[in-house]
């Protein structure tokens, strides 16, 4: 998936403006929380110092025991507020990450599968979790710690100024250092960032691939040259974290020998005033207490700032995925017919993939109830047809139309709807027989469910199940054998009742006999509907009304199957090779 420079600044500003704006409330009551933390964390000093240079300096003992009662107070209170801002954005940047995720998992889903075809599902995989999973942590702990230790740091440091501007002057020279190391770091730890996600793509990429082929993998014995690639695409990875922890460790450090600065300072030059009585003992404490209370929230600021450099590099990635233009479009005045009787029309229809032209003037009228196949070699641009008449891609030049209205004119609904596509490959999620069937009618019952797999030719294999409808096929199905895959995807597409059914080599795993069973009960179950057969093996089209025959991507012949015998051409040729072939 290419990637195309972007503006950090102006995609955080982006997200926080589509994802973190719409929560303002619980932002504000967040800031609330957060505003009487720092409040109360700059009191304690200050209570402190009074404690010091007036009660036990003076002996009032009724002083003391209420100061004390106020340091127990605003403990009891930091907690309690601690408590509530933890939850708030926790709460928030949960909702926040939620809705990016889901926002990116929609743009997946209206992306055409023949681009995503052409992508690395892997590293799709990785944009859509690991990379959210680093935002969730900027989101729900970065920003708003950050925010809150960056008032602690300013509330801090003019309190120091207000306790002796001289002593808190002296202190400030010990930070430029610290701020410039820390901005030199941070243009590597940018760079490596970046390496680390697209890493993590590149090994989710391996591993979906590889998990998905393990029989092939055990076929050829290439178990240990394949571990061998998974080091090698894990190394990248492995290098970019190493040098992460490298340059983190190097602000630490460089933040931990400035720090350890702050304490030196204080106590050298404020110790020396106190000698001099020019700045009290209780101010003394309150100030060292104060300067140590620095350290806490500079260290954490270095902590955020290692966080953000690896949240922007996710952010960019993720943003880029969402961007992604769906090459299908509904228009905004796309409608619907409201009788659909299912008239397909291909005109003078080109299509190219990329600069590779697949399809040449292709025109063809398949009328209302007509059973037509279409037929020719391998690479003859058949199933590219399928694609067109569903609309998963659009011609290049030319037009379809579904009853005398351009296929761009109709809303997508409607015309998935109204036209189904079964693939040679049947696609199967991880659930149950009964849900696969029902993604095409979710109100169906099971007694419908049932007679839809009996009309398959499935009715003796479902009886066979101790678990029945809830039976699991497995990943992609492969619990079960690709001619039951294949039926249950026919029993799906009889469930939906669409008025066009295109079957892709959609029975190339059944054999003769459940082939023919299998067709005639789609002709009785839907009456009247266009059936478009896409087909290698002859024998199950012969009894079509039309064949189209396509051959380089042009459509060369069309007529019944004892017409085109006879006239000699391409269904000829392809007709007597599969005739030797069976011979």
């Amino acid at each position: 998936m290419k990637e195309t420079p972007a503006d950090d600044s102006g995609l955080i500003r982006r997200f926080l403006r589509e994802h973190v704006a719409p929560y303002w409330r619980l932002q504000a009551e967040l800031a609330v929380c957060v505003a009487v933390q720092v409040v109360l964390e700059l009191v304690d000093p200050l209570i402190l110092r009074a404690l010091i240079d007036q009660a036990l300096g003076d002996g009032d003992l009724e002083l003391l025991a209420w100061l004390v009662a106020l340091l127990a107070l605003t403990l009891a209170f930091r907690v309690a507020f601690r408590l509530v801002s933890t939850w708030l954005y926790s709460y928030g940047g949960l909702r926040v990450l939620f809705d990016f995720r889901r926002r990116a998992y929609e743009r997946v889903q209206s992306l055409s599968p023949y681009y995503l075809r052409g992508e690395h599902y892997g590293d799709v995989l990785a944009r859509l979790t690991s990379d959210v999973d680093v935002l969730q942590r900027a989101a729900v702990y970065t920003v708003v710690n950050g925010v809150q230790h960056v008032l602690v740091i300013v509330g801090i440091a003019s309190l120091l100024v207000f306790l002796d501007p001289v002593l808190a002057g002296i202190l400030a020279l010990v930070y430029p250092a610290l701020v410039l190391g820390l901005w030199l770091l941070n243009r590597h730890l940018r760079r490596e960032s970046e390496g680390v996600r697209d890493a993590v793509g590149k090994l989710y990429d391996f591993l979906e691939e590889r998990l998905g082929a393990v029989r092939l993998i055990q076929e050829y014995r290439r178990e240990k040259s394949q571990a061998r690639r998974f080091v090698g695409v894990s190394r990248p990875w492995m290098r970019s974290n190493l040098r992460i922890s490298i340059f983190s460790a190097l602000q630490m450090s460089l933040a931990d020998v400035m720090l350890a600065c702050a304490p030196i300072v204080v106590f050298l030059f404020g110790g020396a005033r106190a000698l001099e009585g020019t700045l009290s003992i209780g101010t003394l404490v309150a100030f060292y207490t104060l300067a140590a209370r620095l350290n806490r929230p500079v260290s954490l600021l270095i902590d955020i700032n290692i966080d953000l450099q690896m949240a922007r590099a996710a952010l960019r990635r993720v943003y880029h995925l969402i961007d992604l233009e769906p090459w299908i479009r509904e228009l905004p005045e796309a409608t619907a017919p409201e009788r659909v009787d299912g008239r397909l029309e291909f005109e003078q229809v080109n299509f190219a993939w990329e600069e590779t032209p697949i399809l040449h003037a292709i025109s063809a009228t398949i009328a209302p109830g007509e059973r037509v196949a279409i037929v020719g070699p391998s690479g003859s641009g058949k199933s590219t047809l399928a694609a067109l008449a569903a609309r998963f891609l659009d011609p290049t030049r030319g037009a379809v139309r579904l009853d005398g209205l351009e296929l761009r004119s109709w809303r997508l609904a409607d015309l998935r709807r109204a036209v189904g596509v079964v693939p040679q490959e049947a696609q199967l999620f991880h659930d149950s027989l009964a849900e696969n069937l029902r993604l095409a009618a979710p109100r169906a019952s099971d007694a419908e469910l049932t007679e839809a797999l009996e009309c398959m030719q499935l009715g003796p294999f479902l009886s066979g199940l101790p678990e029945g409808l809830a039976t699991l096929v497995g990943e992609s199905g492969l619990r079960l054998s690709g001619g039951e895959r294949q039926r249950l995807a026919l029993a799906r597409a009889l469930l939906a009742q669409p008025r066009v059914l295109i079957l892709d080599e959609a029975t190339s795993a059944l054999d003769a006999r459940t082939e023919r069973a299998v067709l005639e009960a789609l002709r009785e179950r839907l009456p009247g509907r266009t059936l478009v057969m896409i087909a290698h093996r002859l024998t199950s089209v012969q009894d079509c009304d039309r064949i189209l025959v396509v051959r380089e991507g042009r459509l060369v012949e069309s007529g019944t199957h004892a017409e085109l015998l006879a006239r000699g051409g391409v269904y000829r040729e392809l007709y007597d090779e599969q005739v030797r072939a069976a011979t």
